[in-house]
């Protein structure tokens, strides 16, 4: 009797095959004290991460340039919005792949202002080709298309090429909000190939 009601206890705490657990169920196979002590770690490394974000926010507004102190929000809130994210993806598991294609989004978004703002601090195309000098050249087949794309390997840099870049990067957010969209569309339609995992990359 005791056998068997262990092992209707252990089949209710282990999700099913190609799922995510329930929050009931993650509480179960942590115990109590794990349970609170990963809940409670969470919180706290997310508001220390929004405190020091919101200094740094301070600082900016203080001591940078106003042209530069959205891009630069952009970019430093990484750390707290992977926090977020994570707290996020404790509380409720069965959420992590919809959180995990939101943050590639909000990732995208975040590359992007870093290459705006990586211009800025060179003062602008024009201020960043004078700096490269004449005819500079760069590498722009890097992995992983380092195997391809032999023609733009040590090619010349122009303001074309930067701006290609720039529209290129620029494109990442709307890709990867498409992506987050069939991922949803799948799902509702119980088409998905389960956690991420070893034996499942």
């Amino acid at each position: 009797m005791t056998d068997h009601h262990s092992v209707n206890e252990y089949n209710h705490s282990c999700p099913h095959e190609g799922t995510f657990p329930t929050m009931s169920q993650f509480q179960l196979g942590m115990g109590t004290s794990g349970t609170v002590g990963l809940y409670v770690t969470s919180i706290m490394v997310c508001l220390v991460n929004a405190t020091m974000f919101a200094i740094l926010i301070r600082k900016f507004l203080r001591e940078v340039p106003e042209r530069q102190v959205p891009d630069l929000c952009w970019v430093t809130s990484l750390f707290t919005a992977i926090s977020f994210f994570t707290v996020l993806m404790i509380y409720m598991p069965r959420s992590t792949e919809f959180l995990l294609g939101a943050y590639r989004v909000y990732e995208a978004m975040v590359i992007g202002r870093f290459v705006e703002l990586n211009l800025l601090w060179h003062g602008g195309e024009k201020e960043l080709m004078r700096g490269l000098g004449e005819n500079p050249r760069m590498r722009f087949n890097l992995p992983p298309c380092c195997c391809c794309l032999l023609c733009l390997k040590n090619s010349l840099v122009t303001r074309d090429r930067v701006k290609m870049v720039r529209l290129v990067v620029g494109q990442m957010v709307y890709i990867q909000l498409f992506v987050l969209f069939l991922q949803l569309v799948f799902q509702f339609n119980d088409i998905h190939d389960g956690p991420l995992s070893l034996s499942n990359p």
